[in-house]
């Protein structure tokens, strides 16, 4: 399929904004460095989703209502200053819980437009694919900005990480100023439900549960898998990103259209059971190559559900809500992904990462199937 002007635009200015905000992937390392616990660690990585939690219902109303282009350029500024005050602080309490609080900000005003806008602009049978694309960018960020910024730390300091990281967001604020956009003007012969009213859609509820337990098993695996590498003595620490990363990248390429042409429930429900499979692999992970083959097959996953389930959401509402769908759908991820990593991480301080990341296993693996089977046969109800 070819994008437009503005479709491309929208990817390079995520491909930049991921980088700089997944480039604090490698945070917790920081985190121990300074004292810090497992628990810190959980602690300090999930208040971005603390705001992400509470500033994406606003993002996708603002979205609904206003230029979404405007919105991703506040988003890349608001994360650049960030990235830059970081060089001020070294303490993990109050000053990182603030700065990343900030960064969840900034992630929630970029995420939640860039995706209603190439969804906007993108016929419904190539949904999936166009935000498979999107998404690209920002699993290549996975593995390339935490392992970019590990040599900028070795080579020179944490000082010149947080100064390329800001550059980054500059770059992808730049590219915002590029993109044609105005406020949609079909949401008029539509009926806007409002915020709260669209939770009444059974559906999309279902949907939300299953992003719920799909962030809480990602994020868990994106903030606590490094240290875990590094406490294995295997090197790169960042091997588990790279292996993810790589089928990722290969899927979402390849074979992205599948969902669009077979249906995203049907590809859905055995992806997330491989979902839970990758998670226990690591659990017992004690060399090299389990971490390589957990990665893949976590790549492999995340790289169908992923966009197949924020498609779902944007088909279970009108065209006036698609970005409140598309904000509780990622209001739903950041939220499991916040609690499930402090819930974790006091797991992994107490016991060790192998129980973590068993539990994490057997949750999602559980959830997923009760969760999928409920949505399937709500589906069928309505059609």
């Amino acid at each position: 399929m070819k994008f437009s002007k503005n479709i491309i635009l929208v990817i390079l200015a995520g491909f930049f904004f991921f980088y700089s905000y997944h480039a604090f992937l490698i945070l917790p390392i920081r985190v121990l460095s300074l004292g810090g616990t497992e628990f810190d660690i959980g602690l300090v990585m999930s208040m971005a989703g603390i705001s992400t939690l509470l500033l994406t219902p606003i993002s996708g109303i603002l979205g609904d209502k206003y230029n979404k282009k405007y919105l991703l350029a506040f988003g890349a500024l608001v994360l650049s200053a960030t990235n830059l005050c970081f060089m001020l602080f070294d303490s993990i309490y109050i000053s990182y819980l603030v700065l990343r609080f900030f960064q969840g900000c900034a992630f929630s005003f970029f995420f939640v437009s860039a995706g209603t806008l190439i969804a906007e602009k993108t016929d419904m049978r190539n949904q999936t694919q166009a935000l498979g694309f999107f998404g690209i960018f920002a699993i290549l960020n996975h593995a390339l900005a935490p392992t970019i910024s590990v040599h900028i730390i070795n080579i020179f300091s944490y000082d010149y990480f947080f100064i390329m990281a800001s550059i980054a967001a500059v770059f992808s604020l730049m590219i915002t100023l590029f993109i044609d956009s105005e406020k949609s003007t079909d949401s008029k012969s539509t009926a806007d439900e409002g915020f709260f009213n669209i939770l009444k859609n059974s559906r999309l509820k279902l949907i939300c549960l299953i992003m719920f337990l799909v962030g809480g098993s990602f994020l868990t695996c994106l903030n606590f898998t490094a240290v875990f590498t590094k406490s294995l003595g295997v090197y790169p620490i960042t091997i588990f990103f790279i292996s993810y990363t790589s089928i990722a990248l290969i899927m979402r390429i390849f074979f992205g259209w599948l969902p669009d042409k077979y249906g995203q429930v049907t590809f859905c429900k055995p992806a997330l059971l491989v979902y839970g499979i990758s998670i226990s692999i690591l659990a017992f992970s004690t060399s090299f190559l389990n971490i390589i083959i957990a990665g893949s097959l976590f790549g492999l996953s995340h790289a169908l559900v992923y966009p197949s389930i924020y498609t779902l959401a944007l088909k279970v509402v009108n065209e006036a809500n698609k970005s409140k769908a598309f904000s509780i759908c990622s209001v739903s991820f950041t939220s499991g992904g916040m609690i499930f990593s402090v819930i974790y991480g006091l797991i992994a301080e107490t016991f060790s990462f192998r129980v973590m990341f068993l539990s994490c296993s057997i949750i999602v693996t559980l959830g997923f199937y009760y969760f999928i089977k409920l949505l399937e046969k709500e589906l069928k109800n309505d059609s």
